[in-house]
């Protein structure tokens, strides 16, 4: 395997690790079972006695009485354990069925239920080393005393983290949460993207470019753009890109251009450096954030669901997310610091993105009066913050869509008049406000 091959897959892997909901658990057991046996060895070398009688009165001399206090605890561990990992599986099926599937990744990455789990399993391990080491020490005290103090204190710590993993995953599985954890991460994405000034409306790039095709299938998910800058300064490379974030691709497809005929270096960089991943993380492509959204607005208007509410919320934040998205006009480019372009990223695919959530509520609240309110006047927001008018076009036909759908859907024709009405306020009120920026234009 050459080393290209070698690194991207160990980037790969690093990823699926770390991401993975047994990963910190894992970490923080190995970390409790190496404490054990730090313990451990201190009371074989009497260091722990010497420890523990400043503190007397935590001392448990007696044998049959630390070996009866640690099996309850081991009992009452597993027990726990046992509960707390099936409350995670009912959390994230209810989540499945209800809400949406593409929400496991972030919550399976939340630290704090991974902690707790980690916390638990860790301490069954000391448990398990200590309990071993009752009167069966070659050398040191019948009873190791620091280990069965900081066994109980250990147990104290379960406690108090089970009833943190309680409140935790209560607040977690709350639609109104998930739908604000959502927005947030991708609100502060697109914050970033638009304080970042790396977008260019005019840039314009001379000079041959070089096709290369994707050279695995998966989502184009990211760039690790320091590295990249880093090992392409020297050759002078620059990479232009084909397709958006989160466009997925096959192996052999038209990804990005070069400015130097690929070579067995450049194609090193490339592949160590372009990530192809099958996981949707919203923390790496604000699209992501879109999409999950308004698969939660399309499941709850669903007849098994039936829940409007969580659909009008889901529009709202959509709303003020699609406000920002317009905002991010032109091309990305990531610059050299002699102001050169090393990365140019295809434009921002506004309308693609917007027609996608429309469209896909739209089709689900035909008959839902609330929810069509709501996606007028989502339209009407996005509308008064076009100034240029870039999408008129396409927020007419949406408008337009919206009142064919609504009056072959709907059976009430008082619904259908409502819509309307709502829909004629609407046009007068993009009218009134190109009237008035038309009159301060030629003022």
């Amino acid at each position: 395997m050459k080393l290209s091959k070698l690194k991207y897959s160990v980037k790969k892997a690093y990823m699926q690790v770390t991401s993975s909901i047994a990963f910190y658990p894992t970490l923080i057991a190995l970390g409790l079972l190496l404490l054990a046996l730090l313990c451990t060895y201190l009371d074989k070398t009497s260091v722990g006695r010497s420890i523990i009688s400043k503190v007397s009165f935590l001392m448990i001399n007696n044998a049959d009485t630390a070996r009866s206090l640690l099996s309850s605890l081991l009992t009452g561990l597993i027990s726990l354990f046992t509960f707390t990992f099936a409350m995670v599986m009912i959390v994230l099926t209810q989540v499945t069925s209800s809400f949406s599937p593409r929400l496991l990744p972030d919550l399976l990455r939340k630290r704090g239920s991974q902690v707790v789990l980690g916390v638990i399993v860790g301490t069954v391990c000391f448990t398990i080393v200590v309990l071993s080491n009752v009167q069966t020490m070659a050398a040191g005290p019948g009873v190791p005393l620091l280990s069965t103090v900081v066994n109980v204190l250990l147990g104290f710590g379960c406690v108090i983290s089970f009833i943190y993993f309680i409140y935790k995953i209560s607040n977690e599985v709350q639609i109104g949460n998930i739908l604000n954890s959502t927005y947030r991460k991708t609100r502060d994405v697109l914050n970033r993207e638009l304080q970042g000034g790396s977008y260019h409306e005019d840039w314009q790039e001379d000079g041959q470019f070089h096709l290369v095709e994707a050279w695995d299938s998966g989502y184009f998910d990211k760039i690790t753009e320091r590295e990249f800058r880093k090992a392409s300064k020297k050759l002078g490379l620059k990479l232009r890109l084909l397709i958006t974030q989160g466009e997925y691709l096959l192996k052999g497809d038209a990804l990005l251009e070069i400015n130097t005929p690929l070579n067995e270096k450049i194609k090193d960089i490339l592949e160590e450096n372009v990530l192809l991943r099958h996981q949707e993380m919203v923390k790496e492509n604000f699209f992501y954030g879109f999409k999950h959204l308004t698969e939660i607005a399309v499941k709850a208007l669903s007849p098994g669901v039936n829940d409007p509410g969580t659909a009008v919320q889901a529009v709202d934040y959509l709303m003020d997310l699609l406000c920002r998205l317009q905002q991010l006009r032109g091309q990305k480019v990531i610059q050299h610091d002699d102001g050169t372009a090393c990365i140019i990223y295809a434009p921002v695919p506004f309308e693609n993105t917007f027609y996608l959530c429309s469209a896909s509520i739209r089709a689900y609240s035909s008959k839902d009066v609330t929810v069509q309110t709501r996606l007028i006047n989502l339209i009407s927001k996005i509308s008064e913050r076009d100034e240029q008018d870039r999408h008129r076009n396409l927020l007419e036909r949406e408008l337009q869509s919206i009142e064919e759908a609504s009056g072959k859907e709907m059976i009430s024709q008082e619904d259908v008049n409502y819509i309307k009405a709502v829909l004629e306020e609407t046009k007068r009120q993009r009218m009134s406000n190109e009237c008035s920026s038309t009159h301060r234009k030629d003022y």
